[in-house]
């Protein structure tokens, strides 16, 4: 396998996977054991990687739903009307075969089959004026109710689930998606997103429907150790020898262990380098990495409010500070209630988080690297 291709900058299969042998075996004994669970990560930390490869070691029937493009209640019966049925096929059979007991678990949707081409395909109209939410749990619950009848498994897979919360309706929907899913023993639901705040808030806020519904899992940085042992492997595979420990070191230190920079670093090491890189050679890659994240680093921080711009610089060159003390008020020259705010609000945009000692890092390994005066 081109050694270029276990660097991937999008979803990471096979042996592109590094590590999360843990997190994987939990979330697919999960699904085995229709646990619902709510996956948790930063931007681009690998989570429908890590779904994917879970479903697939469960050897289970799934569908990917992505709510990234809804905007209305209607949007989200719709798809969850299509996603569903396209599961059925999936996982419990043909669905002409399947037209009575369709019709016996329904009560406010009209099944419909429409010939064309060799399968039939089904479609769910409803009866009367349309109560989307309505529509939302009788469609999940069609389901679960074949697998049930079946004998089958399946899962659906929810990315993007944080959307919901800023539709209008948002709390009938998870009332929704709560009245189904608390009935479900066949067919397990993985919910994810990429704004872990609103997510939180959706299944953690006692006042919201989807309270308690779910088993967490909240994916953290990969160890240094499990990124030697991937790295090294393929540089042994590639050179016939292993990385310098100084050069692997320098890897992890400008990536900062982040899963998408390690392999946007990597991917650019292997692309020029016909042996086994040095330092420099590490240092030049990072550079053209920030080079062609540069105008994107400047446009996403040029947006943000001038309070929260000056604490991530802050945060990026002073490291270990206390963040609220009055040396930082008169260095930032903000009063601590604004400092206050600002870390409140970099947090819940997923800017920054907490380390194991409780000090405030930068999740973003590139933005680390423009806020420390790096040159595109």
């Amino acid at each position: 396998m081109d050694s270029r291709l276990l660097f991937p900058l999008g979803k990471a299969y096979g042996k592109a996977f590094c590590n999360r042998v843990e997190d994987t075996a939990r979330l697919a004994g999960n699904v085995k054991s229709c646990k619902h669970t709510l996956l948790i990560a930063p931007r681009r930390y690998g989570k429908s990687s890590l779904a994917e490869r879970a479903i697939e070691q469960s050897k289970l029937p799934y569908i990917k739903v992505n709510f990234h493009l809804c905007t209305s209640e209607p949007e989200v019966a719709q798809l969850m009307v299509d996603s569903v049925i396209k599961l059925i096929g999936l996982s419990v059979g043909a669905v002409d075969k399947l037209m009575v007991s369709i019709k016996k678990y329904l009560a406010n949707l009209e099944p419909m089959l429409a010939f064309g081409g060799e399968l039939a395909t089904l479609k769910l109209v409803p009866k009367s004026q349309a109560n989307y939410s309505i529509i939302i749990a009788e469609s999940l619950l069609l389901l679960e109710k074949l697998l049930r009848e079946k004998n089958k498994q399946a899962v659906l897979f929810l990315d993007e689930f944080q959307e919901i919360s800023k539709i209008e309706m948002s709390k009938s929907i998870e009332g929704a998606f709560r009245t189904a899913a608390q009935e479900m023993q066949k067919l397990a639901i993985i919910f994810s997103g990429s704004v872990r705040s609103l997510l939180l808030s959706m299944f953690e806020d006692e006042s919201r429907p989807l309270y308690k519904l779910c088993r967490k899992i909240r994916l953290t940085r990969i160890d240094a150790e499990d990124y030697e042992k991937h790295i090294q492997n393929i540089a042994k595979n590639s050179w016939g020898s292993e990385l310098n420990p100084e050069v692997f070191a320098k890897i992890m230190q400008l990536a900062n262990r982040h899963p998408y920079y390690v392999n946007y670093l990597c991917d650019a090491i292997w692309e020029t380098c016909k042996k086994l890189p040095s330092i420099a050679d590490v240092d030049e890659a990072w550079h053209r990495v920030v080079t062609e994240e540069w105008s994107d680093a400047l446009k996403e921080l040029s947006d943000l409010p001038m309070g929260q711009r000056r604490l991530l610089k802050y945060i990026a060159t002073q490291k270990g500070s206390s963040l609220q003390s009055q040396e930082a008020s008169l260095k930032l020259a903000m009063a601590t209630s604004s400092i206050a705010s600002a870390l409140n609000a970099l947090t819940e945009k997923d800017y920054i988080e907490q380390d194991a000692a409780g000090e405030y890092e930068i999740i973003n390994s590139l933005l680390l690297a423009v806020l420390k005066g790096a040159e595109g």
